[in-house]
């Protein structure tokens, strides 16, 4: 083994668990496909395929090799089949048609919305006609805002009203899916009720909250004593503790399009500081051989930050890896960071296999990934001479590596790429540190108030003061580069071309330089393609935005608003609706125009635009498709006799009034595109 020429290995032969995460990953993407009679087919299979193999091992390798594989991905599979709620029998899913009411507990801190709060719940049992079964699962209840305050927390147990619906995107072009998102992480079904039809069962403090639960509260508290502005709370219970319940959006956003918001997670950066925070309280350890010992006393300290913290992927991720490093300190082996690195993957992935399909998980794993092979030769670019000079080009190198397999995923997800995404990292680095140095500091002081209050207006400023450069940088990115846009197969063609490229340049294989040139090629006609579909492009696009109508006309790549809803209200739901859209289809410049015109002609239909409660003077237009943005004040009877549509789009109307609408357009047979279930409406 000592003999082994580590330099001419494959690098799966150097990270084997690259073997065992790739047909893991696998099984986990072909889980949905599956249905009972394939699982059947797959154990038969497997069991004929393990027994083959144990037979022919000497004699059929590769075919043994295949075999492993396919073992792996059936895990997959069995594992995601574990992990989905739905196949529980206790699920309160399958009693949503039979029970009365619900008895659940609020398991995070009530979130305010607009006009709503948003409790995250598990059931604890179903009560039916006669009887009381245990139940579980979780769902999102809305409580309407009322005059009082809510009067539900953290821990409380509720009874709820069999009123659960499931949980639905709004059918907008291009949205996030978020019904997708829910269910991959067993949230199904949710329920809008006023406070008043929520009976409180008992009260959080009968309830027995763990030791790190109470951690976790504890320290949000002290933050929130001592930290006195609200903006600089949130930011740093979201950093320091993983409690995003107070961070304001805006925040968010401006970390977001600067390309730094990866700080707001919790992952290895904290963990680092965490356990430099140890190493001083442990300076009296300061010979190498007990240098096991600061590894031996962080590691349970470091899970229990991580427990305490919520455990999000990034931040597991993050203490796994952490803990395999120090395992291999303590043992004195050698660590491999890019099996370790996979290892992780694969531990991750085997207690929460849907954590594959996580944007968080994706990135943490891609960045990590992206600074064991890139730093090491961006680096080497550079000598630094002074120590100050020596950390500056670290942090640089450590944004440039990581950067070159995360723009791209950045872009897929986000639409965005941050141009000043090198000066924003490098005062995030020192920022992050000193902020979550302080935090700690505040925390651990909060028994000497006047200190604390001294540490915590400290960090006030800082956060201040950083969000100041923040803001500025924000407003340095062009507008075009929050509008970017690539699908499956240009996302796929340029990490074909990164790759390809760091084979030629590191490895020196020329092949890597004709693969990279040839996928070149490939993504520039792909690019080519959407420029021309989006020039050529003409279509009426009515979005659901909950109680208005918005209406556009794309022409190439601009559009024109014809009907919309001024209020201030309504402006943040129809910009966050057609955001997604504009950038899809390439077409965010917008065409003013004073009077949007009563009647369209698109794709040889005439469609009738109603803004107004009164009917148009000309009575005798035909119109196929017919929008209106006031029903309540329309006579549906009249409208139908006069113009014969083919369709007709309503937005949000009271249940009753669409039933009127409904049963006069069968009278007429008329379809109707009733927004809120139907999604947007598109006629090009």
């Amino acid at each position: 083994m000592k003999r082994w020429p580590l330099h001419r290995a494959y690098f799966w032969e150097r990270a084997p668990f690259f073997r065992l995460l790739l047909p893991l990953a696998a099984g986990i993407v072909a889980y949905p496909f599956l249905t009972i009679a394939s699982y059947v087919a797959l154990i038969s299979l497997a069991v004929l395929f393990v027994l083959f193999g144990i037979a022919t091992w000497r004699r059929q390798k590769a075919f043994s090799f295949i075999t492993s594989q396919l073992c792996i991905a059936f895990i997959g599979c069995l594992l995601c089949y574990s992990n989905d709620i739905r196949n529980d029998k206790h699920w309160f899913g399958h009693k949503i048609n039979t029970a009365d009411f619900f008895e659940a507990r609020v398991t995070e801190t009530p979130a305010e919305k607009e006009s709503t709060y948003k409790l995250r719940v598990s059931t604890i049992s179903t009560m039916e006609p006669g009887q009381i079964s245990p139940a579980s699962g979780e769902g999102f209840v809305y409580v309407l805002k009322e005059d009082k305050p809510l009067p539900f927390a953290k821990g409380d147990t509720i009874l709820l009203a069999n009123k659960w619906k499931p949980i639905q995107n709004a059918g907008n072009p291009f949205e996030f899916n978020y019904a997708g998102y829910c269910a991959r992480n067993n949230l199904y079904y949710q329920l809008l009720l006023p406070a008043k039809d929520i009976v409180s069962y008992a009260k959080g403090n009968a309830v027995v909250a763990s030791l790190t639960e109470r951690c976790h509260d504890w320290c949000m508290r002290q933050l929130a004593r001592y930290i006195k502005d609200k903006q600089a709370t949130g930011l740093i219970q979201a950093m320091l503790i993983g409690d995003e319940v107070n961070l304001d959006n805006e925040t968010r956003q401006a970390f977001a399009d600067t390309g730094i918001v990866h700080i707001i997670a919790i992952s290895g950066g904290n963990v680092a500081i965490f356990f430099i925070v140890i190493g001083w309280l442990l300076w009296w350890l300061r010979h190498k051989k007990y240098q096991w010992l600061k590894y031996f006393i962080a590691l349970p300290l470091v899970w229990f930050y991580i427990m305490m913290a919520g455990a999000p992927p990034s931040a597991v991720r993050a203490a796994i890896m952490f803990s395999l490093l120090a395992i291999g300190i303590m043992f004195q082996k050698n660590n491999n960071s890019l099996n370790t690195l996979f290892a992780t993957a694969f531990i991750l992935l085997c207690a929460q296999p849907m954590w594959l399909y996580s944007i968080g998980f994706q990135l943490s794993f891609i960045a990590v990934l992206s600074l064991i092979i890139f730093y090491g030769p961006i680096y080497k670019l550079y000598g630094a001479g002074n120590k100050l000079t020596k950390v500056l080009w670290q942090t640089i190198a450590a944004s440039l590596a990581a950067e070159i397999l995360v723009a791209p995923l950045v872009v897929y997800y986000f639409h965005l790429l941050p141009l000043l995404f090198i000066v924003a990292n490098v005062a995030a680095y020192f920022f992050m540190g000193l902020v979550l140095i302080l935090g700690i500091a505040v925390i651990a002081c909060s028994f000497i108030p006047v200190l604390a209050q001294l540490l915590g207006m400290a960090c006030v400023w800082l956060v201040g003061t950083f969000n100041t450069i923040v803001h500025w940088l924000q407003q340095c990115n062009p507008e075009s580069f929050y509008y970017l846009q690539i699908d499956n197969a240009e996302l796929f063609l340029i990490y074909v071309i990164i790759a390809s490229l760091a084979l030629w340049l590191l490895n020196k294989q020329m092949n890597g330089l004709a693969i990279s040139l040839f996928s070149a090629c490939l993504l520039l006609f792909l690019f080519c393609s959407d420029e021309y579909t989006a020039l050529h492009q003409l279509k009426l696009v009515v979005y659901n935005t909950d109680k208005s109508m918005h209406a556009e006309l794309l022409e190439g790549k601009k559009y024109t608003v014809l009907a919309t809803d001024t209020s201030a209200k309504q402006m943040q739901k129809i910009v966050y609706a057609t955001k997604s859209a504009h950038t899809g289809w390439h077409a965010w410049r917008q065409n003013e125009l004073q009077d949007a015109p009563e009647i369209l002609s698109i794709a040889g239909s005439n469609v009738l635009l109603y803004k107004d409660s009164v009917l148009p003077a000309n009575m005798n237009m035909k119109a196929d498709y017919i929008l209106l943005c006031q029903p309540a004040k329309m006579d549906a009877e009249m409208l139908y006799n006069n113009f014969h549509p083919k369709c007709v789009v309503l937005p949000q109307v009271p249940e009753k009034q669409l039933e009127q609408w409904r049963m006069a357009a069968g009278k007429h047979s008329i379809a109707i595109h009733y927004l809120p279930e139907d999604g947007t409406f598109i006629l090009e």
